[in-house]
């Protein structure tokens, strides 16, 4: 049975904090991408993206349905992001390459999953060569598919400075990605 987000928060609310699993699970990979994206560190962004967790069930009470329950978790997820970032004086960038161990029984499949992750190796690398508000406007349209309004209640930016965020980071992401590819290509050949 699915339920909607506010049926999850009245059951938590009630006493069923096992239905807050639903709500983890639903926003993890985003809370986590949007965390990654303004950090630059896998370490501190898993770290930061409990603590957003954590903070939200803490306050879920708090939580009054005037925007949507992503939208609120959002906010709390830059804000504690940006928070652990003021405190930290250095940034270190890890990537790490997650590929899954299943057995694949169909070598296309395979392929896919290859091509899939040398993709998003290749995006991640130049994401991180963007400006961080570029870098989080970008994360909050593309990845999280939050309209423009919406990232302004987050950030703060005004709408035509994200507009602006945006069409200059897509600009300089896909330049980005031409100079990692020819680089790629010139170290293949």
């Amino acid at each position: 049975m699915n339920q909607t987000e506010q049926q999850i928060i009245d059951n938590i609310l009630a006493g069923n904090t096992n239905a807050y699993h639903a709500l983890v699970t639903r926003y993890r990979n985003m809370v986590f991408t949007l965390v990654y994206n303004i950090l630059l560190n896998r370490e501190d962004a898993e770290e930061i993206a409990q603590d957003v967790f954590v903070k939200a069930y803490k306050n879920l009470a708090s939580f009054k349905g005037a925007s949507a329950f992503s939208t609120w978790l959002y906010r709390i997820a830059v804000n504690t992001a940006l928070n652990k970032k003021k405190i930290k004086t250095f940034a270190t960038s890890v990537i790490e390459e997650n590929f899954e161990h299943e057995q694949h029984t169909d070598i296309d499949d395979l392929m896919n999953q290859y091509e899939n992750n040398d993709r998003k190796k290749f995006v991640q690398i130049a994401m991180e060569q963007l400006r961080e508000d570029e870098r989080i406007c970008l994360t909050m349209y593309y990845l999280n598919e939050l309209q423009v309004n919406e990232i302004h209640e987050l950030t703060g930016f005004s709408i035509a400075n994200i507009k602006v965020l945006l069409y200059r980071g897509r600009k300089n992401l896909y330049c980005q990605l031409e100079l990692l590819l020819k680089t790629e290509i010139d170290n293949l050949i």
